[in-house]
């Protein structure tokens, strides 16, 4: 997993464990895309403080995903979800039947939705 998309998933998932200040702080990094210089100006804070709290914020969702296993589960359940819908569209490319390719058609787009959600 690319490292930074692999922080923006420990931040989904264990950022609201942090405090507000944190929380904060890497909003403006990951999601707003600010610099850590325009973090410091944003909250009257150094460039080094701002460094610090997203290092530190890191190592503790990184501490919760050893500990917790959310986003390999995560990231295993959509792999499974994936195949079965690969699975059953082969299935659907066989069968005669329109009223069974009906019925799995709408599981294949059901599977998507809960996919999507997650």
């Amino acid at each position: 997993m690319e490292k930074k998309v692999g922080e923006q998933f420990l931040f989904d998932f264990y950022g609201e464990l942090l405090t507000e200040k944190q929380k904060q702080i890497l909003d403006y990094y990951y999601n707003e895309d600010y610099s850590l210089a325009e973090i410091a100006g944003v909250m009257s804070v150094t460039r080094q403080g701002i460094f610090d709290v997203i290092k530190r914020s890191k190592t503790m969702m990184e501490v919760y995903e050893e500990k917790l296993g959310l986003i390999e589960k995560f990231l295993r359940a959509q792999m499974l979800l994936e195949d079965i819908q690969k699975d059953l569209a082969d299935l659907t490319k066989g069968i005669k039947d329109l009223k069974l390719k009906s019925q799995l058609n709408s599981v294949i787009e059901k599977l998507k939705k809960v996919s999507d959600e997650n």
